[in-house]
């Protein structure tokens, strides 16, 4: 009797935990890569996702103004809307849950009015000074766009300026900023005339300010622009402008938030990101990244995915603008993670998945911008894979695979620069990836990005289809990096008769890139027959071949990886915001400066004005015809000071260095309409331009050769 009693008791014991074993997920289990991502599929909650973003854009303990809300960079609500995320990855299950502190300048919009003759105006701060409590009390001068020529004979000492200012078209507040405060000026309001804040005549608009801090500047409607300059012609107009704006330097802490599902190996991970700072509201740009982040996060862990590598959902602070006095001032949180906090994820990140405003229809069709070595794996994973998910009730044209170069509007080219392979959802450029969708032109930055914007359909399909190929990318053995596409990037950049004429050896140039060719194209071949046969033995159920499989592509991957950093290390530069081959800054000033020497010696400034002098250092003449040497000096040393160097964020190291014409582009713009004059002046300041950009030339191609030749190596 004691016996059975005691064989009964053991099996009492037991039946909990064999009944665990029986109802485990299937996680433990074998799963076919159909099943995993029906699996994901009908797990993924857009739902869910809105209600993370929703609470995010319209919590007011979230936000730093109950009005127009704002959640800046280092400022309480960031630092709030960070708890909150924290508690959230925990809830949902992600394990290593961490606010990853981050360095930066601190931005804290916590209020400002303007008022006129008893009527109160709302304005929005950019990152610029404050007022003192009791405000400026002064003369309000309109000064039409701002330039310097818009300031003579008007004596604004102390006053209130007024400008219209199309931040598309034109330039970004900055300049007229920085040229008020040259003419001494007390604060600036801007009017969106055009560009940005389109939706309504009350919109308000505001943007990174890739400035100092300089004196007040806020956005002001257009009505209320239109209701006060009505008023200026019948005498002195006093306004009192009020701004509650804290911008610290150097005094700021943004929280990069990160969670995880541990793989089965740890060797190598995948991330996906959005950030969670904003301008006012921000429902679309970016707390609707932060749902479908979370919802994906909450998709895996609800089918018990098992990942084979770490799989990293981490959420940034401080993307709108983070630092004062720097060109490169957004994108901050994201830099100061994979350059300062993890540089280590460099070479161990298979792919970044960044997301932008995921959840509005921008157009019938959408797109993935990326590296181009990801412009296969992209294309491939569309048209291919047989489980990559199609839009339903959104872009009735489909996702469009032609390759789209990320650009550094987002923080995968903070990513990217360092050397992490990375994609963002087509967010902003239309597909000739010159002009913008409507959306920015209307809402963008503006207290009517909201809510009332959501698709739901659109969010449902960009958190399936991400999800699937985050997945894709986990499951497949070797990592389908494309080194075809950066052969095609460097052939591309070859202009043959510039080279000519600086001297550089295009024969040698053409000839190393030809020799990427083979070597990149056995490479691809080598991935794409491995995960093609681990696709196949997936279909078969063959378990002992996929797991060889996996096995050969880690060499793989570990070779990819590396010859990615080093492309993006040795060959990846930037003209001012523009993504280049770094010869090709040169190149370009030196075709733009014969043409305009061309024009000037037929006595036709008119057309060397119209056509190429602001085009010069990509659009930076474009100031310089403008705006006044001192405002043009702030932003030479923000950008090639050489007590700034170490503030230029993602632009460290890439950066281009401009030609120094900025004379000759003020003087030539200012005689575009003489007939028969004497340019010998500004075509000696464009010669001699073009022989220093002949010797930047001849630098900077033989240092890509070189790198080139060790590429070739690298990828044999």
């Amino acid at each position: 009797m004691f016996i059975f009693l005691l064989i009964l008791f053991v099996c009492i014991l037991l039946l909990p935990s064999c009944a665990r074993a029986d109802e485990a997920p299937a996680a433990h289990q074998r799963r076919s890569l159909q099943s995993l991502h029906d699996a994901f599929s009908s797990a993924a909650n857009s739902q869910y996702a809105y209600s993370i973003a929703h609470r995010l854009a319209t919590d007011l303990h979230l936000h730093n103004n109950a009005t127009y809300g704002g959640r800046q960079a280092g400022s309480d609500a960031e630092h709030a809307a960070a708890d909150y995320l924290a508690d959230e990855m925990r809830r949902i299950g992600l394990s290593d849950v961490e606010k990853a502190a981050a360095k930066c300048d601190k931005w804290q919009f916590n209020g400002a009015s303007f008022t006129v003759n008893g009527t109160e105006y709302p304005v929005y701060t950019y990152a610029t000074a404050s007022t003192v409590p009791e405000g400026i009390t002064a003369p309000i001068v309109y000064v039409g766009r701002g330039t310097m020529y818009d300031y003579e004979g008007v004596d604004v000492k102390g006053k209130i300026v007024l400008v219209d200012i199309d931040q598309r078209a034109d330039w970004w507040i900055t300049y007229p900023m920085l040229e008020a405060e040259h003419q001494g000026a007390a604060a600036i309001l801007a009017a969106n005339v055009g560009g940005f804040g389109q939706v309504a005549d009350d919109a308000l608009n505001s943007q990174d300010i890739c400035g100092p801090t300089s004196i007040p500047t806020c956005s002001i409607g257009v009505r209320a622009s239109r209701e006060i300059r009505a008023q200026l012609p019948h005498g002195t107009v006093l306004g009192t402008l009020k701004v509650d704006n804290t911008v610290e330097i150097g005094k700021g802490t943004t929280y990069n938030v990160t969670g995880r599902i541990r793989g089965k190996s740890s060797e190598f991970q995948i991330l996906l990101g959005g950030h969670y700072d904003t301008h006012f509201w921000g429902f679309q740009d970016d707390c609707c990244a932060v749902g479908l982040v979370l919802a994906a996060a909450k998709a895996m862990l609800d089918i018990g995915f098992e990942p084979e590598n770490d799989i990293v959902f981490c959420l940034h602070g401080a993307e709108e603008w983070g630092s004062s006095y720097t060109q490169f001032d957004w994108t901050v949180g994201a830099w100061e993670m994979i350059n300062t906090l993890h540089p280590e994820w460099v070479g161990k990140t298979l792919a970044f998945l960044n997301f932008e405003l995921p959840a509005y229809e921008f157009a019938t069709y959408t797109t993935t911008y990326s590296a181009p070595e990801m412009f296969s794996l992209l294309r491939d994973f569309t048209t291919r894979y047989p489980y990559a998910p199609k839009p339903q009730g959104c872009f009735p044209d489909g996702v469009l695979t032609e390759g789209y170069q990320t650009y550094t509007y987002s923080d995968d080219f903070s990513y990217y620069a360092a050397g992490v392979p990375s994609t963002v959802n087509g967010f902003l450029l239309q597909k000739d990836m010159e002009h913008v969708h409507p959306f920015y032109i209307d809402y963008y930055h503006t207290q009517y990005d909201t809510p009332d914007t959501y698709n739901d359909a659109v969010m449902a399909f960009n958190l399936r289809y991400y999800g699937a190929l985050a997945i894709y990318i986990d499951q497949m053995p070797a990592l389908q990096l494309d080194f075809t596409a950066q052969y095609t990037r460097l052939k591309d950049a070859l202009d043959a008769d510039i080279f000519a004429q600086s001297g550089a050896d295009a024969a040698l140039y053409r000839g190393v890139v030809e020799s990427l060719l083979l070597p990149a194209q056995a490479l691809k071949t080598r991935i794409d027959t491995l995960n093609a046969r681990y696709l196949a033995a997936d279909e078969a159920g063959d378990i002992a071949e996929m797991t060889r499989l996996r096995q050969a592509g880690r060499p793989l991957i570990r070779k990819v990886l590396n010859a990615f950093r080093y492309c993006q290390k040795y060959l990846l530069g930037l003209m001012y915001e523009r993504p280049i081959v770094p010869h090709q800054a040169p190149q370009e000033t030196i075709a733009l400066c014969q043409h305009i020497i061309d024009c000037l010696v037929r006595h036709d400034p008119a057309t060397a004005v119209d056509q190429y002098v602001a085009t010069v250092n990509n659009c930076l003449e474009s100031y310089s015809i403008y705006f006044s040497p001192a405002v043009i000096d702030t932003l030479n040393d923000m950008n090639w000071g050489a007590g700034n160097q170490d503030n230029l964020y993602f632009g460290t190291n890439i950066n281009f260095d401009k030609a120094e014409v900025e004379e000759a582009s003020r003087s030539v713009y200012q005689r575009r309409a003489e007939i028969g004059g004497d340019f010998a002046k500004e075509i000696r300041v464009y010669r001699d331009a073009i022989d220093m950009e002949k010797k930047k030339l001849r630098a900077d191609v033989h240092k890509e050769t070189e790198a080139i030749g060790w590429l070739k190596d690298l990828l044999g």
